[in-house]
């Protein structure tokens, strides 16, 4: 319980609307707080997939537009809400509702987490960017980073005054469908090699690579189909849906759109497979791994999250680095011990990045105690 007997009621607040995983770790954390017997009130920015959401899992939210660099009258409504809910902790996600729940920090004295999800969040073409971590470096009682990379970063790219020392709490994801999926290696058969990429179509995630591999495998005669989970309905989808069809592969890559039934999604796939220039701490990762998928990925940050030998990497960001690497892969899960590793990968992601685990991390910082 909180003072005075009174049940403590946090306010999780997230100023994007859409799938992603700031937004699946908002849901993740506003959802264990009701289990633990807190209350959880949510706020959003507006109608979209993360309101859909918190409809599903019963959690009250209110929807304030919090447009322009200052909204004063975003800061009055997210006063009064604070005010009228009895709000005793506030937990908030990527820069600018990490600004404006800080300032809010400042004048309640309320605790605030403030969590960073990516580079984005920090980038030097942001706005009045010291002047905003400085603010949070005022009014938040914690600050966390996602990954050890991009705390690092933080802490290497700003000044004494605006410098945040953030604590580290990687992103959860649920296990319990992911970890039915069985575990096993690829074997010789005549049915299609299966490629799964999940994520949202942005140049970050560099699909056309993905492309070229299997154009590239297709030009040695092997059968192969991708299969990409996300969002393409951007300018970035439709290149790629044309590139697909330039190169003649529209019977070896398939578009699903944004998935709800990621399980299902892995359980379709063979090998999981990352062709991102840059990447924070991306949820599919641990998904990956906690389905027993085997794993082919460029080098582009995820080296850094997990351990090496949980992956196969491409040495150089191309096709044919990527083909060299699926060869060694292959190879590898063939053997008792690809099959061993696969089992490693499970077990390191139900010790490490669990929601179990994450929640328990983010309620220990809250200092609530036993509800």
């Amino acid at each position: 319980m909180g003072k005075h007997g009174m049940t403590p009621t946090v306010l999780h607040v997230i100023d994007t609307t859409g799938p992603g995983g700031a937004e699946t770790v908002f849901l993740a954390l506003a959802e264990g707080c009701i289990k633990q017997g807190y209350r959880s009130i949510a706020l959003i920015r507006g109608p979209g997939w993360v309101e859909q959401q918190l409809k599903q899992r019963s959690i009250p939210y209110y929807i304030r537009d919090c447009k322009g660099s200052l909204n004063l009258r975003f800061l009055f409504e997210l006063f009064s809400i604070i005010r009228k809910e009895k709000v005793t902790h506030i937990q908030s996600h990527l820069l600018g509702s990490n600004v404006y729940t800080s300032i809010m920090g400042l004048f309640t004295r309320l605790p605030v987490t403030a969590t960073f999800h990516g580079h984005v969040d920090i980038s030097p073409d942001e706005r009045f960017r010291n002047a905003k971590l400085a603010l949070i470096k005022m009014g938040s009682k914690h600050v966390v980073s996602v990954t050890e990379d991009l705390k690092n970063t933080i802490n290497h790219t700003t000044n004494s005054y605006c410098r945040l020392h953030p604590i580290v709490i990687p992103n959860g994801i649920d296990l319990n469908e992911l970890e039915k999926q069985p575990v096993h290696g690829l074997e010789k058969s005549d049915k299609p090699l299966i490629l799964g990429c999940l994520g949202n179509i942005r140049p970050a995630k560099n699909y056309p690579l993905a492309i070229e591999l299997v154009g590239l495998l297709k030009s040695k005669g092997i059968n192969v189909r991708l299969r990409i989970a996300g969002d393409g309905t951007k300018s970035g989808g439709i290149e790629l849906i044309r590139k697909v069809k330039e190169l003649g592969l529209q019977e070896n890559v398939e578009f699903l759109g944004f998935i709800d039934d990621v399980p299902g999604f892995f359980g379709s796939i063979d090998v999981f497979m990352m062709t991102s220039s840059s990447e924070g701490h991306p949820l599919a990762l641990t998904q990956a791994l906690a389905a027993a998928k085997p794993i082919l990925s460029t080098r582009n940050g995820v080296e850094r999250v997990v351990p090496e030998h949980l992956l196969f990497l491409a040495d150089e960001h191309t096709a044919g680095s990527l083909f060299t690497a699926l060869e060694t892969l292959q190879k590898s899960t063939q053997s008792t011990e690809g099959s061993e590793r696969l089992v490693e990968g499970r077990k390191y992601v139900k010790d490490n990045y669990s929601e179990d685990v994450m929640r328990e991390r983010y309620t220990n910082l809250y200092e609530i105690g036993a509800a």
